[in-house]
């Protein structure tokens, strides 16, 4: 009994020595979190220093002396008392583990976070520049419309002025060739308008093409990574600016306007019952293919611009889990491990040590040798 007892005490000081060293590493990992924390420019003066170092040195101590305590003082109690203090010290510890093994992955996960972070927001920037150009390559396509529109509008115009075809006996002519001429005026403007936002797009997605190679670039590089990070922004907020611009060179309501005059209610209007038919059956399928797919690209100038927010090491573990899972399965060891020794030792100490109430019952003693009876004396 004494060999186990002696085998025993040497494993759980050979735990409690390991449980130290990782405790250690869980204060150095939980002081690079602080010292973002206290100095997020990186800038580290002597009073952050000095925050820094006394808290990581004050979480190794606490966990280190815990894990003591954990292995010495705790089975010694009565068995049910032990039991309870154990549960509430394992709930303890684990609470205070989850919380420390968050801070050690958001340390580890730090640089692969902003690489994803990066890599995130120039896929959705580029995504959203493809989707403006299909918008911008739409309207302007429908130039052909306006085309059609204006050469239309104009002879019926014409047509109206010499014969009154349209306006009938007795209708007002000049009525009728006066909305004709506003229809032909409407489409021929909204074919300019289209011309003009094509050469501003252009030269805009020209800009955004060249700055979406830069952001490559910059990730790419063997920059530093505050640096590259600050790059990075810098080419963003340039995106959210000339993105802008895109958003507001798209002719949308310009091609509205013509649609709706096409399709204005004429009879209502004063309009004779033929002007108006013969109006709205050459106009309204014209107005159509304007207007088709045009709420989508007025809902596309409305959503937000991809940006690069400036979020926490902690928000990347959530943020980007395939990237960082890693750092979560290094921060979960390097808090889980010296749980699991606590309770390896805690296991060992109770169910072979000799005191504190262990639940081994004590061996029997050992019985006394025969007495030996020997011939009895002659007499």
């Amino acid at each position: 009994m004494p060999k186990t007892n002696e085998l025993t005490a040497a494993m759980v000081g050979k735990i409690l020595i390991l449980n130290i060293l990782f405790h250690v590493l869980s204060g150095i990992f939980t002081g690079v979190w602080i010292s973002d924390l206290v100095a997020p420019t990186g800038e580290m003066t002597l009073l952050t220093w000095l925050e820094t170092i006394m808290s990581a040195v004050a979480i190794a101590a606490g966990l280190s002396y815990g894990s003591y305590i954990a292995l010495t003082h705790i089975p010694t109690l009565p068995r049910a008392k032990r039991n309870q203090v154990m549960a509430i010290f394992v709930a303890a510890y684990l609470a205070v583990a989850v919380m420390l093994g968050i801070a050690s992955s958001s340390v580890l996960a730090s640089a692969s976070g902003e690489v994803a972070h990066m890599e995130a927001t120039l896929t959705a920037q580029a995504q959203a520049t493809q989707a403006r150009q299909r918008a911008a390559a739409s309207l302007i396509n429908r130039s052909s419309v306006m085309n059609d529109c204006e050469s239309s509008a104009g002879n019926m115009s014409v047509q109206e002025i010499g014969t009154g075809v349209y306006s009938g006996e007795g209708g007002n002519v000049g009525q009728v060739a006066t909305a004709l001429t506003n229809i032909s005026e409407g489409c021929a403007n909204a074919r300019a308008a289209i011309f003009a936002s094509r050469a501003k797009l252009e030269r805009l997605f020209f800009r955004i093409d060249r700055l979406l190679i830069d952001t490559r670039r910059v990730i790419d590089s063997d920059m530093e990574r505050h640096e590259k990070m600050v790059a990075v922004r810098k080419n963003g907020e340039n995106f959210t600016r000339l993105m802008r611009e895109v958003n507001d060179a798209l002719p949308v309501e310009a091609m509205q306007a013509v649609a709706d005059a096409m399709r204005k209610d004429w009879l209502a209007a004063g309009l004779p019952p033929s002007a108006a038919a013969a109006i709205t059956h050459n106009f309204d399928g014209m107005a159509e293919e304007l207007t088709e797919g045009l709420d989508d690209i007025a809902a596309l100038k409305e959503e937000p611009i991809p940006t690069m927010p400036v979020v926490s090491n902690m928000a990347y573990l959530a943020l980007y889990p395939e990237a960082t899972i890693a750092a979560i399965a290094i921060g979960a060891c390097i808090e889980l491990i010296p749980l699991g020794g606590i309770l390896l030792g805690f296991v060992m100490v109770t169910h072979r040590g000799s005191g504190g109430g262990g639940s081994q019952p004590m061996p029997p003693a050992a019985p006394s040798p025969p007495r030996r009876v020997g011939r009895p004396r002659k007499t």
